[in-house]
């Protein structure tokens, strides 16, 4: 154990001496700089990340055929949310996150899709790249007058 530890001393010591200096000097040089470049470097590295979870909401475009319409208080969303993650600063005002957008046109009958999430910005992800189950119910309206 002796030998272990007293051989080669002084080429240890000078190791040490070495990591030593070389630390000093990176931390100096961090320290470096003017105050608008230190809340910058602050800005860029993003230190504290959180994940929310958020509602999913459907984008719809176009309208289904004249004598149809969506029966928009029973469409179906599974998952109904998703996971997002980044900087607590751009998630906080997040409210939900939207699907790619369903096109109803030219449709007479309900409509299932799997659709991708749209990204929500820069520097936030999504749990994983996803699809969400969507089902839109399109009704014929002359049937509902009936009931």
């Amino acid at each position: 154990m002796k030998k272990l530890i007293v051989e080669n001393f002084w080429i240890k010591v000078f190791s040490l001496l070495l990591a030593m200096i070389m630390w000093l000097y990176v931390v100096g040089e961090l320290n470096k700089g003017t105050p608008e470049e230190k809340a910058i470097f602050g800005r860029i590295l993003p230190y504290k990340l959180e994940a929310v979870e958020v509602p999913v909401k459907v984008t719809l475009i176009g309208k289904p055929i004249a004598g149809y319409r969506v029966l928009n208080d029973r469409i179906v969303i599974k998952p109904s949310t998703c996971l997002i993650m980044g900087p607590k600063s751009m998630i906080k005002d997040i409210p939900y996150v939207t699907t790619e957008d369903i096109d109803l046109s030219e449709f007479t009958r309900s409509v299932v899709r799997q659709v991708r999430l749209k990204q929500v910005g820069p520097g936030i992800s999504l749990e994983k790249d996803f699809f969400i189950t969507v089902v839109v119910p399109i009704t014929k309206i002359e049937q509902e007058r009936e009931r």
